[in-house]
């Protein structure tokens, strides 16, 4: 039996021998078909690929927004010469000036001048938008005719001058500060805020002597 199965298959690879195209045919075909799984083999395996990717970055994206989520917002109180004062709850680098657009903007009186509208606010800030003082206004922290004591943002209610908000004048109340010192001042404040009235010493012009003459009448 082996010999006969042996002879048919030698028989037919003879007759292959003879017929040429026919081989031709044949192997070609199965060419056709090795490259057609391979094509498919790689394209189950790229398949694959992507959509791991596509969910990893979505999973990253998700995580990404999460975290944004819970940083993202801060709370800023804001006063003063806008039209709606209150507490605000606004994104992280959020300027003054958008704060104030949020709070309906500023009133006519607002002293536009003593405020750095380009600053950003930062979380828990309370910010006081000052009133321009009118010319022959009584000075600052005295009481006025009526007996009211005045309403300016640079005098606090206890006659502290708030060296964030005071006019150049009320700067100048303080022992040793003179025009320049008073202008160097405003103009430090415009880009950067006084946290603690200690902060007043990176004012070119101001050390440790000045200080000591006026910390116990300012405030910020």
């Amino acid at each position: 039996m082996k010999e006969i199965a042996v002879d048919k298959i030698r028989n037919l690879f003879e007759d292959l021998k003879r017929d040429k195209k026919t081989l031709v045919k044949i192997l070609f075909i199965i060419l056709i078909l090795l490259v057609a799984a391979i094509l498919r083999i790689s394209s189950a395996d790229k398949s694959s690929v992507n959509v791991e990717t596509v969910e990893s970055a979505g999973i990253e994206a998700e995580s990404d927004i999460g975290s944004e989520a819970v940083t993202a917002d801060v709370c800023v109180d804001i006063g003063g010469q806008v039209a709606n004062p209150g507490v605000y709850q606004v994104s992280q680098g959020t300027r003054l000036y958008q704060l104030i657009e949020m709070a309906g903007g500023l009133t006519e009186n607002a002293d536009t001048d003593s405020i750095n509208r380009a600053s950003y606010v930062e979380d828990g800030e309370k910010i006081m938008i000052p009133a321009k003082i009118a010319s022959g206004s009584s000075s600052p922290g005295e009481a006025s005719s009526s007996g009211e004591e005045s309403q300016s943002p640079g005098i606090s209610s206890s006659g502290l001058v708030n060296i964030n908000y005071a006019s150049k004048d009320e700067l100048k109340t303080l022992n040793g500060i003179g025009d320049v010192t008073a202008e160097k001042i405003i103009e430090y404040r415009k880009s950067n805020r006084f946290k603690k009235k200690e902060d007043i010493k990176s004012v070119k012009g101001i050390g440790d002597a000045i200080y000591e003459k006026i910390k116990d009448s300012i405030t910020c």
